[in-house]
């Protein structure tokens, strides 16, 4: 059984929202209704504070949405400071949504954490793929956020259209306060957007392919995240699950390997809301029991959840450039 003290950390997708029109997102490829969701502050507060005292870190990276679409971003992360000055925050964004003001009250609180902002190029090529999105307003937003002691990180999503601008953009990123620059493969190519020629490197599928061989072979179990760091994922309609997989699963079913969810996640739905229900009963109910022990044996969660997990996790960096 999962207990409340086991839990060290937390992933959050504070918002399904968002206003980038990126085309290999998992936003267009639902299967099932998932609006416009938020965990609101007095949502938030529904989380026992003994939780959030006890918290390692948390992330706001959510499968579909931006942390920036959420007003309520900044008040919930000074009450988490408030409860926990130790905890860890990080984030990833567009950063493409609120003010300069907004960015820097949000920089207080990442002094030690980290906020990954994506930016896919320069000023005229950065929207080719992040579609919606506004290369100056980041900058400025960028500014802001380190300005305010905020650490973040510049995320170059690598594509043919934007690879001779990789030194000047890590030049950029410098100059605006940020603390790495970083490269990485798109999860697709197409026709519009296309593979990067200067460049050898497999997508991020195939490279967990290739290591779940190896894992097959030797009849490696997966380690499934609640038992293995005490980390737990919540999604923006308040449904809380093992991991961010098994929501984005039930919303997209982009892998047959990983079906078992769907039929335990429609089954408990309305008993894993941390809105409507204790946080405490439901990672010690039935969705969370079941969906543990079937992981053990499932190859897609032995696929994304295995040994390897840290090295895939490193292949995927083309380039990495930390700033003094």
């Amino acid at each position: 059984m999962l207990n409340l003290t086991d839990i060290k950390a937390l992933n959050i997708e504070i918002s399904s929202k968002c206003i980038a029109k990126c085309p290999f997102c998992s936003r267009d490829q639902k299967v099932r209704p998932y609006g416009n969701h938020l965990i609101t502050f007095n949502d938030f507060k529904k989380l026992p504070q003994s939780l959030i005292r006890q918290l390692k870190w948390i992330t706001f990276a959510g499968n579909f949405g931006d942390l920036s679409t959420n007003r309520d971003m900044v008040q919930i992360a000074g009450y988490i400071k408030e409860l926990n000055q130790d905890v860890v925050l990080g984030g990833e964004t567009n950063g493409s949504i609120q003010d300069e003001k907004w960015w820097r009250t949000l920089g207080s609180f990442f002094k030690d954490g980290s906020m990954e902002f994506s930016l896919d190029g320069l000023f005229d090529t950065h929207a080719i793929h992040r579609i919606g999105t506004d290369y100056h307003k980041i900058i400025k937003n960028i500014k802001a956020f380190t300005g305010a002691g905020g650490v973040a990180h510049w995320k170059f999503i690598l594509f043919a259209h934007n690879e001779h601008q990789i030194d000047e953009a890590e030049q950029r990123a410098g100059q605006i306060g940020c603390k790495r620059f970083f490269v990485v493969p798109s999860r697709d190519y197409n026709e519009q957007l296309k593979k990067s020629e200067k460049f050898e490197f497999q997508i991020k599928r195939d490279i967990f392919q290739s290591y779940d061989e190896k894992t097959a072979s030797s009849k490696v179990v997966a380690t499934c995240k609640p038992f293995a760091n005490g980390s737990v994922y919540i999604a923006a309609n308040g449904t809380v699950h093992p991991c961010c997989y098994s929501h984005c699963m039930y919303i997209t079913e982009h892998n047959k390997l990983f079906d078992f969810v769907l039929p335990l996640i429609e089954k408990y739905h309305d008993r894993i809301n941390f809105k409507t229900a204790s946080f405490e009963d439901i990672i010690q109910g039935p969705y969370f029991r079941e969906i543990l022990e079937k992981s053990k044996t499932n190859t897609y969660c032995r696929m994304k959840c295995n040994q390897y997990r840290k090295t895939i996790k490193k292949e995927l960096v083309l380039i990495d450039r930390p700033f003094n």
